[in-house]
């Protein structure tokens, strides 16, 4: 199995991503949550390797998406934090990213105040320029204004 984290590795570097979504949940304290995710991608036809690498980790979600891509994805907070600290010493192009994931993965979860959460939710924000995001829509401005809209914090004079 030691060998497996070098490729899984440099099957990240090449076709992998990790995400960090403010997501809208009104059961949540604040109506949001972080989500993060991390995904492997794979022509459908192909996706045998998605299958070995699930059954190897013993977790994650596997779901072929249009255009002939399938991906795996792993959603579990601690689950992502081990998997990036093992794949971590061989990565190579994402080295960013992973850096900067286990950063933000180990200020989760968030603090319970909400000038707290608005700070995770920045570092969401900024995380988001590693990855070229173009379709996110939930913001930390968003969430900003929510809390000041319910009376949790009061508006900024900036």
């Amino acid at each position: 199995m030691e060998s497996f984290w070098p490729y899984l590795a440099g099957f990240f570097d090449g076709d992998g991503s990790i995400h960090f979504q403010i997501v809208r949940q009104n059961e949540y304290r604040w109506g949001f949550y972080i989500r993060p995710s991390l995904v492997f991608y794979q022509a459908t036809e192909a996706k045998g390797g998605l299958v070995e690498i699930r059954r190897r980790l013993d977790m994650g979600r596997l779901r072929d998406r249009s255009g002939g891509m399938s991906d795996l994805t792993i959603t579990n907070r601690r689950a992502i934090q081990g998997l990036l600290q093992r794949m971590a010493p061989y990565v190579i192009f994402k080295r960013r990213h992973v850096d900067a994931a286990l950063e933000l993965l180990r200020r989760l979860p968030p603090p319970r105040d909400p000038m707290g959460f608005l700070e995770i939710c920045q570092a969401v924000d900024d995380f988001a320029s590693l990855n070229f995001s173009k379709s996110r829509t939930v913001t930390t401005a968003t969430v900003r204004e929510a809390l000041e809209r319910h009376g949790y914090i009061g508006p900024r004079n900036d």
